[in-house]
């Protein structure tokens, strides 16, 4: 009886032992929260900067904020409240004005590194490097062996085999349109860059064009963007990283790595297609350069058609989405956009690199307008300021080791950059306004505008992006006058970001031409 007694009594007491230990260990951790709060607020060497006090004090927040798709909209806000340079974090600081990009990501000074959240894929240990997350140096031989498959010379060279996927796209939204039904554009702009960058990149393409589905690749890579803020949650606590760890972090491994070896066969297929050789696409210009001093290596190829694969696809259908929904819901502009295209052609075949590129003044500044309002990457990338000494950003002496960028929909959408930032003004980008005091526009501060960065570490596939972009637009515009569906009011209102858009349809209503001058 005294045994049981005894068993019972330590029993009870080894757990208010236990909860004993855990209970202090929890006021341990809110106490050294509290204390870090404080430090962060009050004694940190950014304090003197402005910015939204909770965030500054309890970083999880902030990536909260981001796990649910609202980060780069509460930025844009604490920007409108605090002005041109915000603190969004501890060590965190965003800029908003072109003295910024020069000074943050220009030339003319040592390249500030790079800063990518632990566990995204980039600067990850053990795999090779990639163009994005690649050293100064790394870089510069990644670049100096890819360029030439981005010049303008070589692009003109595979114009035919973007025409292809161009036509295949407006064949079969003729036939949508035959069938008088509606059509989200998201999808069709995606098959078509996806097909598109697969044949330039694989020489061959997803066929999701064809198939009119997507393919379970693009699948796959769209679920791993959707996991970018989970991880960057997971990153803002130790325990929280752990406990994400055990139950998706294998999945999200083998996802990866799914994805990977996906993109070693792609790659492996093409280099042992000897017909393809001199094709001038992406994989032969890398190609090229093996043997020489900046040559690739076959796992810099994987990695590096990889990256260009989901850079080259993914932000030109956005754009793609962008301007489209733009278009249709301002009538007056779309109007203009529609004349300018089919006056300036009397046949959709003459639409090409050079003309569209020549003769619509109007379609471009439509286009860079959307590039502004929606750009496919709204969000900052982050550079670490250097050790050991202060660095200068827009004139504020910024400590050594902190987090600085440019927000790109903050800077975009500033009234102190942009007259009427919030509205769709075509006009604005017209040739001459700027040097044109009686415009509105003329004061407008284009050098914060750099959809496509800026510095050596510029956009590589700019040339690319611009030259689809206007071919794309402008076969659809000749081909087609198009309604916004009633459900796709309000498209830009009712997103969130993940680092990238997740796009939700973008229903569209489509008919073939209705003037009978109309060739094909």
């Amino acid at each position: 009886m005294l045994k049981v007694v005894a068993s019972e009594h330590i029993r009870i007491v080894s757990w208010q032992g236990i909860l004993c230990i855990l209970l202090s260990l929890a006021a341990a951790n809110v106490g050294w929260s509290i204390l870090l709060a404080i430090h962060n607020l009050y004694l940190h060497p950014l304090r003197r900067f402005d910015g939204p006090k909770l965030w500054i004090a309890f970083p999880i927040l902030k990536s909260i904020a981001q796990l649910r798709g609202q980060l780069d909209f509460q930025i844009r806000e604490y920007h409108r409240i605090y002005g041109n340079v915000v603190r969004l974090g501890p060590n965190e600081l965003t800029f908003t004005s072109g003295q910024s990009w020069r000074d943050i990501y220009g030339h003319g000074h040592a390249e500030l590194p790079k800063v990518f959240p632990k566990g995204t894929g980039h600067g990850d240990s053990g795999r090779p490097s990639d163009i994005i997350s690649a050293d100064a140096r790394t870089h510069f031989r990644f670049r100096r062996a890819m360029l030439p498959a981005f010049s303008n010379k070589a692009l003109e060279q595979q114009e035919h085999l973007i025409q292809v996927y161009v036509d295949l796209l407006i064949d079969k939204l003729c036939r949508v349109a035959a069938e008088g039904r509606q059509t989200n554009m998201v999808q069709w702009y995606t098959f078509t860059t996806f097909d598109l960058i697969g044949d330039l990149a694989f020489g061959e393409s997803f066929d999701g064009l064809k198939a009119g589905k997507q393919n379970a690749w693009v699948t796959n890579i769209e679920r791993m963007m959707r996991l970018f803020p989970i991880l960057v949650l997971a990153n803002a606590s130790p325990l929280l990283s752990k406990i994400f760890l055990l139950v998706a972090g294998e999945k999200i491994q083998q996802s990866r790595q799914k994805h990977l070896d996906l993109v070693k066969v792609l790659v492996t297929r093409r280099l042992e297609k000897k017909d393809r050789e001199h094709r001038g696409d992406f994989i032969d210009c890398m190609m090229r350069s093996q043997g020489q001093e900046h040559g690739l290596s076959n796992d810099e190829l994987v990695t590096n058609a990889d990256t260009l694969i989901v850079a080259g696809s993914e932000t030109t259908a956005t754009l793609l989405c962008g301007v489209t929904y733009l278009l249709l819901s301002t009538p007056e502009a779309l109007g203009k956009c529609v004349m300018e295209v089919r006056s300036a052609f009397r046949s959709s075949k003459e639409i090409s690199f050079k003309t569209a590129s020549s003769r619509l003044p109007y379609m471009l500044a439509c286009l860079e307008e959307a590039l502004r309002l929606f750009p496919p990457v709204p969000t900052v990338l982050f550079r670490h300021t250097p050790p050991g000494q202060v660095t200068i950003v827009d004139g504020y002496d910024i400590p050594e080791r902190t987090c600085v960028g440019v927000h790109h929909m903050s800077a975009y959408h500033s009234d102190t950059n942009f007259h009427r930032a919030r509205d769709f003004c075509p006009e604005r980008w017209l040739p001459g306004v700027q040097g044109d005091p009686a415009s509105p526009f003329s004061h407008d501060q284009r050098d914060a505008f750099k959809p496509f960065s800026t510095g050596p570490r510029d956009c590589i596939g700019r040339n690319l992006a611009y030259h689809e972009m206007r071919l794309i637009l402008a076969h659809v515009l000749w081909n087609f006058d198009l309604r916004l569906a009633p459900q796709s009011q309000g498209w830009t209102e009712s997103q969130r970001t993940f680092a990238l858009w997740e796009k939700p349809p973008l229903m569209v209503e489509l008919q073939t031409r209705a003037d009978t001058g109309k060739e094909v």
